[in-house]
Parts: C-alpha cells; sequence; structure tokens
C-alpha cells in the first residue's frame, strides 16, 4: 500500500510538472552576431590627432603606417569646424608616398572660434580607412 501512494505522489508531481514546464516560454538563445574581421590586411596602424593653441593654431596631425611589403601609402587630413549640427570642411592637406609610410603634419592658424576636428583618409597599398579626431574648441 505504500509503494501505491509513493508511486501516486511521484505520478502527480511529474505530471504536475509537465503541464507547469508547457506554460513556460521556450527560450532558445540566439547565435551570436557576426563579427567584422578587425585585423588589417596592409595596414599597421594610422592615427589623427588636433590641438588647438590658445592663440588660435591648430596642430593637424594624421599618418599611415604601412606593413613590411607595402609599396604605397596615402593620407588626407581634413579639418573641419562644426556648424548647424553639422561638420563643414576648412582646408585639407594629403601626402602620397611610395613607402609604407606616410604623414601629415601642419600647422594653421584659425580665423574664427568654434568647434573643429580632423577628419582623416588614409591608404595603404589598397587598403582604406577612415578616422576622425577628438573635438577640439577654440
Amino acid at each position: 500500500m505504500k509503494n501505491i501512494a509513493n508511486f501516486l505522489k511521484v505520478t502527480t508531481l511529474c505530471i504536475c510538472l509537465l503541464f507547469t514546464s508547457m506554460s513556460l516560454p521556450i527560450v532558445v538563445k540566439a547565435e551570436e552576431p557576426v563579427r567584422a574581421e578587425t585585423r588589417m590586411t596592409y595596414i599597421m596602424s594610422y592615427y589623427t590627432d588636433l590641438i588647438i593653441s590658445d592663440t588660435g593654431v591648430a596642430s593637424v596631425t594624421g599618418s599611415v603606417k604601412g606593413k613590411s611589403g607595402v609599396t604605397s601609402s596615402y593620407v588626407k587630413c581634413t579639418l573641419q569646424m562644426s556648424v548647424g549640427g553639422g561638420w563643414v570642411d576648412v582646408i585639407s592637406w594629403e601626402n602620397t608616398s611610395s613607402s609604407p609610410n606616410s604623414i601629415v603634419a601642419v600647422d594653421y592658424q584659425l580665423s574664427s572660434r568654434g568647434t573643429y576636428r580632423v577628419y582623416m583618409e588614409c591608404r595603404a597599398n589598397t587598403e582604406e580607412k577612415t578616422g576622425t579626431s577628438a573635438y577640439r574648441t577654440y
């Protein structure tokens, strides 16, 4: 008799668990998103920066460093000013080289106060990248 009572308790518990689990939502783990490969083929590193002095001299720097075997490189730095929520080009400088490395490093006297940044485009062989400096206010 005791075995039958235990059997009924276990059976009732299993049936309750079955019905309870049927009412729970099924959670399926989504696959991880595919991440873009961040390793570059020809470019070892690239960099841009903007420093503005108290007198309004903007020091603009942009560089690309190619890996071994790179036969051409290019850098273009465009100084931009924030106007009405967008960015307007002020002036650009570029450098092309038949070596793995190119750099732009110039000083430019700003004519008006505002918020500025440098937008840089660079290339080593056929690989292209872009970068933006931090915003600076004069």
